[in-house]
């Protein structure tokens, strides 16, 4: 039997719209596991004096320090190359000139680090791509039940987002994001807030 082209559009029309649905979406880029980067900057051009006196506070590494020039505190400064070459102020995420080689006017101190993993990072990437930044020195902060550190600054234009709490390690690494805002209703608590909590997946973390 002849069908005439319209016939034959129609019948394959028909087979497409029946024919049962059996795939399901796939979520793209799924996490299964946190990248580890053990960070060793590039040795910049730019030098400047000064002297170091213990280990990082920000990270648990035996070769990297917390450095001070004048009354500036730098940390992390990582000894990079021979182990005695030390350069501060560099990131992750910015290029090779980033930073500056500190020359030590005092001999490195012994390294005291405790020993095991190590739960600290200079710097994460977040599931969706977010990139937040250690903040070093005192940054209290509340969800209105418990009270504790704020330890990360997201890089979210319009949003005072953060990170809270310590970051929790594992095959996938967990942190708690949430947004930061002022309070002021009661004196015996932080003067920050952090609302709409949630945990989120870490994609890549810097140590």
């Amino acid at each position: 039997m002849y069908l005439k082209p319209w016939n034959v559009c129609l019948s394959m029309l028909l087979v497409i719209l029946c024919a049962p649905i059996t795939s399901q979406a796939v979520p793209l880029n799924k996490i299964t596991e946190t990248k580890i980067i053990k960070y060793i900057p590039p040795i910049p051009s730019e030098k400047r004096e000064g002297s170091c006196w213990t280990n990082s506070n920000i990270i648990q590494r035996s070769d990297v320090w917390r450095c001070m020039i004048g009354n500036e505190i730098f940390d992390p400064c990582y000894a990079v190359q021979d182990k005695t070459t030390i350069v501060c102020g560099a990131r992750p995420d910015i290029d090779k000139s980033s930073g500056f080689v500190l020359k030590l006017t005092k001999p490195l101190p012994t390294p005291d680090v405790s020993k095991g993993p190590s739960s600290s990072a200079s710097m994460i990437e977040l599931e969706d791509g977010t990139i937040c930044d250690f903040i070093s020195g005192a940054s209290g902060a509340t969800d209105g039940v418990r009270s504790e550190r704020i330890s990360y600054s997201c890089r979210i234009k319009g949003q005072d987002v953060v990170v809270f709490g310590d970051l929790q390690p594992g095959t996938v690494w967990i942190a708690e994001k949430g947004i930061l805002v002022e309070q002021k209703t009661r004196d015996d608590l932080p003067p920050f807030m952090v609302k709409d909590l949630q945990k989120v997946r870490i994609r890549t973390i810097w140590q």
